[in-house]
């Protein structure tokens, strides 16, 4: 009774666009760890420089990092640093990327990646964040086909792809019933289009948070934080326990929809704030939520409906930023900007 009644409420509000002001991964030591990245962002006034954030990332394991845009600094002071990295592209390049000739690909790929060849391992590169649905949208493909030119030109194996969220969905719940809204769909086709023959098969990077379903009274809690000991959800002959797999799923339900074959996903940011909404963003939910979410990642497994495909990720956020949005948006960070932990947390693998 209660799985029918959630999954009636998913769909009255399965248009749900997550609700957050979010911009929201070689082998090491760390054998469990390489799946398991985190994402770098720089939206305040006292974010530690670029140094620190490489000594962070060894003491604490973090062995993958994802910077939002290009940064000399960070790729200078990860050199030989054994710690895998992913850049994004901003998205108000991207209509210069789509266009000149490449020119402006280019460029880009000389400023921002050829210095560091053989120096640092850059291992995605992220054409926008969230672009679609927007202004940028139409923008996407034809950048990433410019980029992807680039790359084949220079004999570059580095992994293309663009990040989205959940509002790209028609619907969400339950997964099987998701798909590409209308004004999304094209744009989502022709990116995943666009993305194929390089060197590898077709990734998508999604933003996901859990969250913002609880925070919205739509989910019980152990379901978002991956505390549910059963299934508590079922989907056809797929059965799940937490609402990031549910998610995740959405998106290869409405890929397969499209018949573009079976592209691999990654989770380009997902966390829990640690204040700024009462008890629903508590520094012990925040841990719970964030080191279960590391050891999902760490396990190296697909999904209930892909299992073959295991699914990649980078918790969100390194530091907590003072310039973002007031209330949750600000309270993302694993550490504080004073290089402190906001709270206990224990990378898999990590001894510290």
């Amino acid at each position: 009774m209660a799985m029918n009644v959630f999954w009636k409420v998913m769909m009255i509000v399965c248009g749900i666009v997550a609700i957050h002001e979010h911009i929201i991964g070689t082998r090491t030591a760390v054998a469990d760890f390489y799946s398991v990245g985190v994402v770098y962002g720089r939206t305040g006034n006292d974010i530690p420089d670029e140094n620190s954030v490489v000594e962070l990332c060894h003491k604490y394991c973090l062995k993958k990092v994802r910077i939002l845009e290009g940064n000399p600094r960070l790729m200078n002071a990860l050199i030989d640093q054994n710690i895998a990295v992913t850049i994004d592209i901003k998205n108000f390049r991207l209509p210069y990327m789509a266009n000149n000739n490449g020119r402006d690909a280019y460029d880009w790929i000389q400023n921002n990646v050829m210095p560091f060849i053989g120096k640092v391992q850059i291992e995605q590169i992220v054409v926008g964040n969230e672009a679609i649905p927007g202004i940028f949208s139409r923008h996407v493909a034809p950048a990433i086909e410019n980029i992807k030119n680039e790359l084949l030109q220079q004999d570059l194996n580095i992994l293309l792809t663009t990040a989205v969220s959940t509002s790209v969905l028609s619907a969400t719940f339950p997964p099987s019933n998701a798909a590409f809204k209308d004004d999304t769909r094209q744009h989502m086709i022709d990116v995943i289009k666009a993305m194929e023959a390089l060197y590898h098969k077709p990734v998508l990077m999604v933003n996901v948070f859990p969250y913002d379903y609880y925070a919205a009274g739509l989910i019980r809690q152990d379901f978002a934080t991956f505390t549910a000991d059963e299934t508590i959800y079922r989907d056809g002959s797929n059965g799940y326990w937490n609402m990031l797999d549910a998610l995740l799923d959405a998106f290869n339900h409405a890929v397969s929809k499209e018949g573009l074959g079976r592209l691999s996903l990654v989770v380009g940011g997902s966390g829990w704030p640690s204040d700024g909404n009462g008890n629903f963003t508590t520094p012990a939910l925040a841990a719970t939520y964030n080191q279960n979410f590391m050891k999902r990642l760490a396990r190296v497994q697909g999904t209930p409906a892909r299992l073959g495909y295991p699914v990649k990720g980078f918790v969100y956020a390194l530091f907590n930023e003072n310039m973002r949005l007031p209330g949750p948006p600000r309270h993302f960070g694993l550490f504080n900007t004073n290089k402190t932990p906001a709270y206990l947390f224990h990378a898999p693998g990590c001894k510290v």
